[in-house]
């Protein structure tokens, strides 16, 4: 016996195969692992404008602020402008790649203007966002950073 293809033979068959592929799309789409870079997302994108001006009081020290990795330590150096007894902020070691990669820590400088963090689990290529306060007045700067 053989098949007849006509055009309404065809059309089913086309049909048939396109209904296929669309539900084995939305199986591995389904199976797709989404997690967000950023819980927070909104309320961030909120306090942009507060970020913008915190960076651009940070634009006449950006360049001497140096962050390197030495013998197992994140070392990050400040100008002498910055006072350690008056300076209040955070550290924030950002991984691209995972959502727990990431790791927070007190900025606390030391005679020298240095900040010194051990990083120990810490591996791979690091954004370090750099959030403080000095005087009353607001700071951020962010450093790429390869940790091997």
């Amino acid at each position: 016996m053989q098949i007849k293809w006509n055009w309404g033979t065809k059309l089913v068959l086309a049909m048939a195969a396109f209904m296929i592929m669309v539900i084995a799309l939305v199986v591995v789409m389904f199976q797709q692992d989404i997690s967000l870079v950023e819980v927070d997302y909104y309320p961030r994108g909120q306090a942009h404008q507060e970020l913008i001006q915190k960076t651009q009081n940070t634009i006449p020290y950006a360049t001497e602020i140096i962050a390197t990795y030495e013998r197992g330590n994140i070392l990050i150096g400040f100008p002498g402008f910055f006072k350690p007894a008056a300076l209040n902020g955070t550290v924030h070691f950002y991984n691209r790649t995972t959502d727990t990669g990431d790791r927070y820590a007190t900025l606390a400088l030391d005679q020298n203007n240095t900040f010194t963090y051990k990083a120990v689990g810490l591996k791979g290529r690091y954004i370090i966002k750099i959030d403080w306060v000095q005087d009353g007045v607001g700071y951020y700067t962010e450093k790429n950073l390869s940790i091997e």
